[in-house]
């Protein structure tokens, strides 16, 4: 008799697992949702807000204008940037332009060693390969037209500038050059700082 009580009850256990083991089955093939809900990625990336473009200069920007609206890629001499770049104080300008801010123009903007008159003083960086980089002996400014910065057109003397230098950092014969309307001279020609050397 014990030993039918000990069978019967080992049959029961046996069934018990198994129900439980198909119902867990059951569940997990089941299209029923999951027990932990888990946040859908977003696909839709948050729209930046555009800035408006200004329609009227700040007070201090007011006290340091022209502000110019220089072409895309335009490079001066230095590392500084463009002197009253708008785009890099403001971002793009709008339709209507504030007043005090100007497009390029180098006819009015560019640096004119013969006319300072009323002229904003913008140094283009010459086109790449035209300036062969500064070099002891070549350290001065060359001018260039902001409509043709492939033509270096003439180069401001600094102190310690040596006619070699300069005809080696721009690869040009010094006699080539002038300085107030005469024919350079290399070994006679003196050169002082602030001179204007003109190109051919």
């Amino acid at each position: 008799m014990k030993r039918a009580a000990k069978i019967t009850v080992a049959v029961s256990a046996v069934a018990v697992a198994g129900v439980c083991v198909l119902a867990i089955w059951g569940f997990l093939r089941s299209d029923a949702p999951p027990l932990i809900e888990q946040a859908a990625p977003s696909s839709a990336a948050p729209t930046p807000t555009a800035t408006p473009p200004i329609t009227e200069l700040p007070a201090w920007a007011q006290e340091s204008r022209p502000w110019i609206i220089y072409p895309e890629g335009f490079r001066c001499q230095g590392t500084e940037g463009c002197p009253n770049s708008f785009r890099s104080a403001f971002g793009e300008p709008g339709d209507v332009l504030p007043d005090g801010v100007e497009y390029y123009d180098p006819a009015k903007h560019d640096y004119d060693p013969a006319d300072q008159t009323n002229r904003f003083i913008v140094m283009p960086a010459p086109a790449d390969g035209v300036d062969l980089g500064r070099r002891t002996g070549a350290e001065g400014n060359p001018i260039v037209s902001g409509a043709d910065t492939s033509r270096v057109s003439a180069y401001m003397v600094r102190s310690g500038d040596s006619l070699g230098a300069i005809g080696e950092r721009f690869a040009v014969d010094p006699a080539q050059l002038t300085k107030n309307g005469e024919p350079v001279i290399p070994g006679e020609t003196r050169i002082d700082p602030g001179d204007l050397l003109v190109f051919p």
